[in-house]
């Protein structure tokens, strides 16, 4: 399990994101890609869980924890639920949502640019509104992962901690798997102070909720299995209630 060092949380509040090179071990990694897999095959067996395309586009199954129990309690909620109380000092990281996004081998879809505090509201929320850095998302590469297949990439903030003008980039601007992207992409985005991060199978990375991400196109032969977890702020999810 990886330690936060005081440097690391620093960094993190700075620049909003980290990676971590290794979160889980190769068994725990076998059993979710096995998890995995069965759910991609098989699709859902709980209505609760969401399996549709993002934005009409890119596979994803919502909530997976309706349909299969290994994503209700696994080694990596464990070990990012520790990593969420060092980063952000939340007494008891509560699990908030989870996914799971597949890009198969010359997938040529990109997710756009754009900051998950975004799909706030239907169809986006609105320019201006504060950043909550109320929830953090972790993306567990279950393939390595690498520019040519999709991984992540980030860009330093952007403004007054503000949320950014976003739009709808495909799919029914009212439905919940609706892809949402910046406005005005080429005016905000400094392709020279963009960073890329590569991980090998088993790797993450943390952001929080108004960081600016983005993931390419699948351009390889390879698949790309990526399995997303978030943990809120306890106090924000009661806010919500």
């Amino acid at each position: 399990m990886h330690t936060v060092t005081a440097e690391e949380v620093v960094q993190f509040r700075r620049a909003g994101y980290m990676r971590i090179p290794r979160l889980i071990d190769d068994q725990a990694l076998g059993e979710l890609r096995a998890a995995y897999d069965t759910l991609i095959a098989d699709g859902a067996s709980n209505p609760g869980t969401r399996d549709a395309l993002l934005g009409g586009l890119t596979r994803q199954i919502v909530r997976p924890e309706l349909s299969h129990p290994l994503f209700r309690d696994n080694a990596a909620l464990q070990a990012g639920r520790a990593i969420a109380r060092e980063l952000r000092g939340w007494d008891e990281p509560a699990f908030f949502y989870s996914q799971l996004l597949f890009k198969p081998p010359g997938h040529p879809h990109a997710t756009p640019w754009h900051q998950d505090d975004a799909y706030g509201v239907k169809p986006f929320a609105a320019a201006g509104i504060r950043l909550s850095h109320q929830t953090l998302q972790f993306w567990l590469a279950l393939d390595p992962a690498d520019v040519d297949n999709g991984c992540m990439h980030f860009h330093p903030p952007v403004g007054e901690d503000c949320l950014l003008p976003h739009r709808v980039a495909a799919g029914d601007p009212e439905d919940d798997a609706r892809l949402l992207g910046l406005e005005s992409e080429a005016e905000i985005i400094e392709p020279a102070l963009i960073v890329a991060c590569p991980l090998a199978a088993g790797g993450v990375t943390v952001h929080d909720s108004g960081t600016l991400h983005y993931t390419p196109a699948n351009r390889s032969d390879r698949p790309r299995r990526a399995y997303i977890f978030n943990f809120a702020n306890p106090a924000f999810l009661a806010s919500l209630t």
